[in-house]
């Protein structure tokens, strides 16, 4: 699946522009997790996605599609949860797309077309607007009424640079759809490999400023569909590519398993290079499988950076096994070498077992889907970190008791909140000595708040801290689902202590 940028595009101009370059000269700190929304569905029996659409954030696992509206603490509050009995792709890695309120997929079971513009708290289910049989691609993307769709050449049984084409012939094409009547898409033009000798195989495609971009085995290729029943191409650039990361207008990363090259675009559809990032070698020291970029990634405009991650592969499959690292590139800093890591990026080691997809940046926050853990929220440098030391209902005194945890920042940290679906527990104190069983560079603080939980409702309630520092900066910094057995059952009564 394509990244398409749905924030606001900030000119490459004035990236460069920012004062000088940044005063501490190296990449803003490894990123923090800060929360998390355990998984609803299998993550790897259906397409997956995630997608924001203003103040709400679309999240696909399989039939089931969660909506979360996000808050300006950057938490993600589950607005509904809707199963799409009418989908009928269970294709893992099928072609996924969201453009102006409507998603769009592609399987074996076809093309189908969801109306989500109604989906919301209080709102309607997703509707099915078309499912055209027969057009199965992997990616995927959506511009206006011009659709295309791609069956990358990593994923064909053949070799489309075979040099005896002409006894076992083997290519791929991209497919160009007019969408203006989303419920009977039509075939308007396909651009092949049999066209030209120079693009062997087409692995990617993405969408920026009206023109359509694809890498390959022979190159990248920016097309113009000024007449989308004629395609033609404006600009070849010899960098091959397996898939693509883009923002939608300015920029475009081509990116392959070692390396990612980003290209600044001009509205004339031209490429100019401005920066090369390759998967650090140190974390190859001590690891026997390949170590990859992952195919998904996302420009942050507004904070200046591209946010990647880094897979194991398995080399029995050649797909990815686990995702090791966050690598965050600061495109505010000079791109000076000869570090470990290298200044002008961010690495955040990853411990969970599991494999992380489709990062989507949302002000200083990553949201990122965890095959296994679900979504995920991760905060950057100078973002209030900590932990809820919850123990269950069973840890809770009848009548009343306290629930704590810790707290710290680059800043110090002077209220901490408690917040139970939604609604305030009511500030914590924080006091008492440094909490030196933390590791961290900055002091740890632990915070209590006094709560009567006893008539709680049965049923699962997501339970939220968010802190407060000396700068004015107020963060969620950690949450955490938990279940009340119900009333009679949310705590534990005091034992009596018999005087002697």
């Amino acid at each position: 699946m394509r990244v398409l940028s749905r924030i606001a595009l900030v000119v490459l101009v004035s990236v460069l522009a920012l004062p000088a370059w940044a005063d501490h000269l190296i990449a803003e700190c490894p990123l923090t997790q800060v929360g998390q929304n355990p998984a609803i569905t299998p993550f790897v029996q259906s397409p997956h996605g995630v997608f924001r659409s203003g103040s709400q954030v679309y999240v696909l696992r399989g039939q089931i599609l969660t909506t979360y509206t996000v808050t300006d603490l950057g938490d993600m509050q589950i607005a509904r949860e809707d199963f799409i009995g009418a989908l009928g792709a269970r294709e893992s890695n099928g072609g996924v797309a969201f453009s102006n309120g409507f998603l769009f997929l592609s399987s074996e079971a076809g093309l189908e077309i969801f109306d989500l513009r109604n989906v919301r708290a209080g709102g309607s289910a997703p509707l099915l607007v078309s499912r055209t049989a027969g057009l199965h691609y992997r990616r995927l993307a959506v511009n206006g009424n011009i659709l295309a769709g791609l069956y990358p050449a990593t994923d064909l049984p053949c070799y489309t640079n075979n040099p005896t084409a002409f006894v076992d012939p083997c290519f791929n094409q991209i497919d160009i759809y007019n969408i203006s009547s989303l419920t009977s898409p039509t075939r308007i033009s396909s651009i092949s490999t049999r066209d030209s000798s120079l693009f062997v195989g087409f692995n990617d495609i993405a969408f920026n400023f009206n023109f359509l971009v694809a890498t390959g085995i022979g190159g990248t290729f920016v097309f113009n569909l000024s007449n989308p029943a004629t395609p033609s191409t404006t600009t070849l650039v010899l960098r091959p590519g397996e898939f693509l990361v883009s923002n939608g207008g300015n920029l475009v990363g081509v990116g392959d398993p070692g390396a990612i090259t980003v290209y600044t675009m001009t509205t004339a559809g031209q490429l100019d290079t401005f920066a090369n990032y390759n998967v650090p070698p140190y974390l190859t020291i001590d690891r026997l499988n390949p170590i990859v970029y992952h195919p998904q990634a996302w420009f942050d405009d507004p904070n200046g950076r591209l946010v990647t991650m880094i897979d194991e592969l398995d080399p029995y499959t050649l797909q990815p096994a686990r995702t090791i690292a966050f690598d965050v590139f600061d495109f505010t800093v000079p791109m000076f070498e000869n570090s470990a890591p290298r200044i002008y990026e961010a690495l955040t080691m990853l411990t969970a077992d599991e494999v992380k997809y489709n990062p989507v940046s949302v002000g200083p926050l990553v949201y990122v889907v965890g095959n296994r853990s679900g979504l995920q929220t991760w905060g950057a440098c100078g973002q209030i970190t900590g932990q809820i030391e919850w123990d269950g209902p069973q840890a809770l005194f009848c009548g009343g008791t306290e629930i704590h945890g810790w707290v710290t920042g680059t800043q110090k940290i002077t209220a901490v909140e408690l917040f139970l679906d939604g609604a305030s527990l009511g500030p914590a104190s924080i006091a008492g000595p440094p909490r030196t069983d933390i590791s961290s560079e900055t002091p740890v603080g632990t915070f209590r708040v006094a709560v009567n939980l006893d008539t709680t409702p049965r049923g699962d309630h997501l339970l939220r801290a968010v802190g407060t520092d000396s700068a004015g900066n107020r963060r969620q910094f950690a949450s955490q689902r938990v279940f009340f057995p119900g009333p009679g059952a949310n705590c534990t009564n005091r034992r009596r202590v018999t005087a002697r």
